[in-house]
């Protein structure tokens, strides 16, 4: 199988991206089959896939050209590949770095397609969604329980592995969104961020609004570290620094890693928190810069981290979904972050295709991904 997730050090021309077309479009129930885990040694497939619908693929356009294998994580931390056939629909989930499931653990399926380009999975319901530039959102069966949790992974990705120490095409300031699980709780996390050129990065978090600022080098609230690619896995290995101290390359603590999807040539750096056993999540990020009305217009399929599939409508400055509508006011607190009040009420987080939702209160799940479709 073709695996198209890496990027030497310059990036791809877009055209490179043609295979991949439209997102899918489309509703999947939530009581879809259960699967189970395959062994530490991969290999297994998971539950059966069930219901009704044409699995024929010619049916839907935007599918790729040829079997791609996804590169990305979920937001228990767990850093994934999800190779998919085109001509079967079949996929398999791969757990390449975890702390909840044993590296090359695997679970196997076939995507059945319910109406156009809408498909259901083995994933405990899980909806699964192709978007424009080669972005995946799905869904992997918890390791325990009977729901999903949601994974995002992209057909191309960075990779500097000819000159380690470059990181000028994606580095930025960034805002940053996502989802802490400490012990059973989830939390959802805002803040801000930067990926410097040698790989070095940190985080910023406010003490009010959701956690989003403007990133200043000097916050109080900070966590620092930097990447190292790993060949192997095909991500960045990220490591934890001493907060109070200065920007380091080496030394450190493991504390998970990181996916730099690479959507049109624009880079949405995906972290994949494993700090220990009782502290994982993910953390989306988006560029800290103005965004304008209407640039996010769209529908969107979406899966939150109670494991709940959905979708989204986003028009100007109104946002809808399952639990309601609210009004929407950009740039605020800070720029590329955008505030919802009304239900739901909370932040957005929007960059290529993709967005971040955290609730305001706490209430209902902590983070929802979408992809617009």
């Amino acid at each position: 199988m073709k695996d198209t997730h890496t990027l030497r050090t310059r990036l791809l021309p877009i055209a490179a991206l043609a295979g991949l077309c439209l997102g899918l479009h489309g509703c999947i129930e939530r009581d879809g089959p259960a699967g189970t885990d395959g062994g530490s040694t991969g290999g297994s497939t998971g539950g059966e896939t069930t219901g009704g619908g044409s699995t024929d693929p010619g049916v839907c356009a935007a599918l790729p050209a040829a079997a791609t294998t996804y590169k990305g994580g979920d937001a228990l931390g767990e850093e994934l590949s999800v190779a998919l056939d085109p001509a079967t629909l079949a996929y398999t989930i791969t757990v390449d770095a975890s702390l909840q499931r044993s590296a090359g653990t695997q679970r196997s399926g076939t995507l059945v397609a319910v109406d156009g380009c809408t498909y259901e999975s083995a994933e405990n319901g899980a909806r699964f969604t192709i978007g424009t530039g080669g972005v995946l959102l799905g869904g992997i069966a918890a390791p325990q329980g009977s729901a999903a949790t949601p994974l995002l992974a992209f057909a191309t990705t960075f990779s500097n592995a000819d000159t380690p120490t470059v990181f000028n095409p994606v580095a930025a300031i960034y805002d940053v969104i996502g989802v802490t699980r400490s012990g059973a709780s989830d939390a959802p996390y805002g803040g801000a961020g930067r990926i410097r050129n040698a790989g070095t990065f940190q985080l910023c978090v406010d003490t009010a609004n959701g956690g989003f600022m403007s990133y200043d080098a000097g916050c109080a609230n900070t966590a620092k570290g930097y990447l190292n690619y790993n060949a192997t896995r095909g991500a960045f290995d990220l490591y934890a620094t001493d907060p109070a101290g200065g920007a380091s390359t080496s030394g450190g603590t493991l504390a998970g890693s990181m996916v730099i999807g690479l959507v049109d040539g624009a880079a949405l750096p995906l972290q994949l928190l494993r700090t220990s056993a009782s502290e994982v999540g993910l953390r989306l990020y988006a560029p800290q810069a103005a965004l304008a009305a209407g640039s996010a217009d769209g529908d969107y399929a979406s899966l939150d981290s109670n494991g709940a599939s959905g979708s989204a409508s986003w028009s100007g400055t109104a946002f809808s979904d399952g639990s309601g509508s609210a009004t929407l006011a950009y740039d605020t607190p800070v720029a590329g972050v955008v505030q919802a009040s009304g239900t739901p009420a909370g932040w957005l987080l929007y960059g290529s295709g993709v967005y971040g939702f955290v609730p305001a209160d706490g209430s209902g799940a902590a983070l929802t991904l979408g992809l617009r479709r």
